[in-house]
């Protein structure tokens, strides 16, 4: 698998120019049991995220790094501050076949890649399957991506792999001439089910393609299978973050 999310990701850079990007800043309480999020006592943590996305004819790419930093340290860890990014380029099948696969309700087909990479349990994500572009009244956007998805990180010293499948849909909508948009993702597993979903207002634009968005982001994860380690059978984290957001 590694070589071929190597040859899409290799594709895409080489197609692309990035069309746009962001830099975000989020704060909130992480007072829940998760590895991935949580803080050893409960406290508040700050996370800065940059994105870049890029959408062409050849397919799509979107990238995003997010460093954290907690007031206490993170769970089961000795460590204040984290990076955590993923990378997720696209290839359009209707490009790559010369035949439009489009219809009424499919805008295209793509082949589907993505590596995740965080440094909290030394966690390694490779997903490789199928995407489409979907045409959902009310809605600016949506994709519906599914993967097969092998997952190594390490906890405790110990080393521990999985292979499961992924369903993650991407989306987003805004609320006419209020300034006020929607967007979020959902990642369904098959011992997992997270999402976060931002709700903002656009307080100002900064000339012609930049905008500068305050608002919240909810985070919920949930593992309904621990395997990795018995003694966190039930792991959930639910946050309400206040975020600003710089767009251009």
């Amino acid at each position: 698998m590694k070589k071929i999310l190597g040859a899409v990701v290799a594709a895409n850079i080489s197609l692309f120019a990035f069309s746009s990007s962001s830099v975000s800043v989020l704060n909130g309480k992480f007072d829940g049991n998760s590895a991935i999020y949580d803080t050893s006592d409960g406290g508040d943590k700050t996370t800065l995220t940059f994105e870049h996305l890029t959408k062409e004819k050849e397919g799509d790419i979107f990238f995003f790094m997010d460093y954290t930093m907690a007031d206490d340290t993170k769970l089961y860890s000795t460590d204040k501050t984290g990076v955590y990014f993923e990378i997720m380029p696209r290839l359009s099948l209707s490009n790559l076949s010369g035949k439009d696969l489009s219809n009424s309700v499919v805008k295209d087909v793509f082949i589907a890649s993505q590596f995740n990479a965080g440094n909290g349990s030394d966690y390694r994500a490779e997903l490789l399957g199928l995407g489409t572009d979907l045409i959902v009244p009310g809605f600016d956007f949506f994709q519906l991506n599914v993967y097969a998805k092998r997952v190594d990180l390490t906890i405790n010293s110990n080393d521990y792999s999985r292979n499961t499948f992924q369903i993650s849909p991407v989306y987003g909508t805004h609320f006419g001439a209020s300034g006020i948009s929607f967007k979020g993702w959902i990642d369904y597993t098959g011992y997992s089910f997270s999402t976060q979903n931002q709700l903002l207002y656009e307080v100002t634009k900064i000339g012609k393609s930049s905008k500068f968005e305050i608002g919240f982001e909810h985070l919920y994860y949930h593992e309904s299978k621990n395997d990795f380690t018995s003694s966190n059978p039930h792991v959930r984290s639910n946050t309400l973050q206040v975020m600003a957001k710089y767009s251009w």
